[in-house]
């Protein structure tokens, strides 16, 4: 089913506005951020989210840090090959086939782009590798857009809380762009990915030290009492 939940708009502020204060007390790799030695840029972001899928948030910073100092921009990727660029971001998951979509996206870039990023979700999810929530990862972050990247985080916990009913990010996703007001997009993912990967775990939830444990409904997850 794809509907919105019970919780209201308003305790949905209360509670962002709750997490987004317990942010930096959270010791995970959402809420610390990644040490970059690259400048950040559409293409750089756009490379780094891909790099990302699969693997653990340390792990693509350092394989980002390493390509982003050989090339970073589609100019100077299309004169490495596949193999060199393979090399530089082991270990991150699917290092091969990360590696072809890294240059099947450069060079569409620059044949179809000019070279720069397109800033819009319709062109994104064209490239290669490129799905609906690395497009809006994107579109946030090198753009400024207030979009919500759909990750099992974000759709476990918007279900726990009760401000969505769906079975699926992808239905998620639809949802979300009902009601979820613009004000309240930008920094969500992150916001919620922190508390997913430190308190709102997918098994054995911290519900005794949640702090926003008034907002989550009644119910089972996976069969799993959350609270």
């Amino acid at each position: 089913m794809e509907t919105q939940g019970a919780m209201g708009l308003e305790e949905f502020r209360e509670a962002v506005a709750i997490l987004k204060r317990e942010l930096p007390k959270w010791n995970s790799p959402a809420a610390k951020g990644c040490r970059r030695t690259y400048r950040r840029t559409p293409f750089t972001t756009l490379i780094s989210v891909i790099l990302s899928f699969r693997t653990k948030d340390e792990v693509t910073c350092e394989a980002a840090n390493r390509l982003m100092a050989l090339a970073d921009t589609p100019e100077k990727m299309v004169e490495l090959d596949r193999e060199r660029i393979a090399q530089t971001i082991y270990p991150v998951g699917f290092y091969n086939q990360k590696a072809d979509f890294i240059l099947k996206i450069s060079r569409e870039l620059l044949d179809s782009y000019g070279g720069e990023v397109p800033d819009t979700l319709d062109q994104l999810v064209q490239l290669p590798g490129v799905g609906p929530k690395a497009a809006k990862i994107v579109l946030e972050h090198a753009f400024g857009h207030a979009v919500v990247a759909v990750d099992t985080h974000v759709h476990r916990i918007l279900n726990r809380w009760g401000l969505i009913e769906t079975t699926s990010p992808e239905e998620s996703d639809r949802v979300i762009e009902k009601v979820v007001p613009m004000e309240l997009r930008k920094g969500l993912n992150r916001l919620l990915v922190a508390f997913g990967q430190t308190i709102c775990s997918p098994k054995k939830p911290a519900c005794e030290t949640c702090p926003v444990r008034k907002f989550v409904k009644c119910s089972t997850w996976n069969g799993e009492i959350v609270r």
